[in-house]
């Protein structure tokens, strides 16, 4: 029995490529909007400066989930690390808005990056 394999020509290649790289200015776009509208909103006196951290680590963790979610939508490779950074920024956005300042982000980080590492190694 013959394994037929099945490959993408260099066109279809590109094209996927060509929109991955859409999709990643689209996520650093919104991700500025983010930035940018936060700031205003705080210098509106609409949100305090714990709000405003808050809002920036659960918007980018959405629009990092959302990438990896257009992706998979698209068939194109996800990252896991751009998703578990996604996870972490929106549960640290969640954390800091309802208890500030209990959750260091640098604590989580790491502790997300050793996880992450563990599961790699124990993958293999």
């Amino acid at each position: 029995m013959a394994k037929v394999e099945v490959v993408m020509d260099e066109r279809a290649l590109l094209a996927r490529a060509m929109l991955n790289l859409r999709l990643i200015k689209l996520s650093w776009a919104l991700f500025f909007i983010l930035f940018g509208a936060s700031w205003i909103l705080e210098s509106l006196y609409q949100l305090e400066s714990t709000q405003k951290w808050a809002l920036i680590y659960a918007g980018t963790g959405a629009i990092l989930l959302l990438l990896n979610l257009l992706r998979f939508i698209f068939k194109i490779p996800i990252s896991r690390f751009t998703t578990g950074l996604g996870v972490l920024g929106v549960l640290m956005g969640v954390v800091n808005y309802y208890a500030p300042g209990s959750i260091s982000i640098w604590a989580a980080s790491v502790l997300i990056i050793g996880f992450s590492m563990l599961l790699g190694a124990l993958k293999r």
